[in-house]
């Protein structure tokens, strides 16, 4: 897969997943088991622009490492979140909602993964 696609359909995913955190806060609170709108709103805007990157990075002919190395990062650091949250049964306490996290925890981690093999084949030809 090019990295330009893995790009796009990552932003696609921070996008699709920061609008439903900001227009559908009750209905994500719901299914977390919690009331947590501030929180809600503040990871959908943070989502948002993390998406709108990652679309302005996959248009780039030449995509920089340092750029793709940032995107790694934040999507690694979404998953050990997502698990952190979960274990602290705080934030996170409905068992469906436990469930669609961590699976969307593992798809991030396995997009970010993708994205580092790039990031390892950009450093080599550097």
């Amino acid at each position: 897969m090019s990295l330009n696609l893995l790009l796009r359909i990552n932003s696609a995913s921070c996008l699709i997943l920061g609008l439903v955190m900001l227009l559908k806060t009750n209905a994500v609170n719901l299914l977390i088991g919690t009331e947590k709108t501030m929180l809600m709103h503040s990871i959908g805007i943070i989502l948002v622009v993390n998406g709108v990157l990652l679309l302005v990075a996959s248009l780039r002919q030449q995509i920089k490492p340092h750029e793709i190395l940032f995107f790694v990062m934040g999507g690694y650091g979404w998953t050990v979140l997502t698990v952190a949250l979960i274990s602290a049964d705080a934030v996170i306490i409905d068992p469906l909602g436990i469930r669609m996290t961590f699976v969307i925890a593992m798809y991030t981690a396995a997009i970010a993964a993708l994205q580092f093999r790039h990031y390892k084949l950009l450093k080599g030809r550097s």
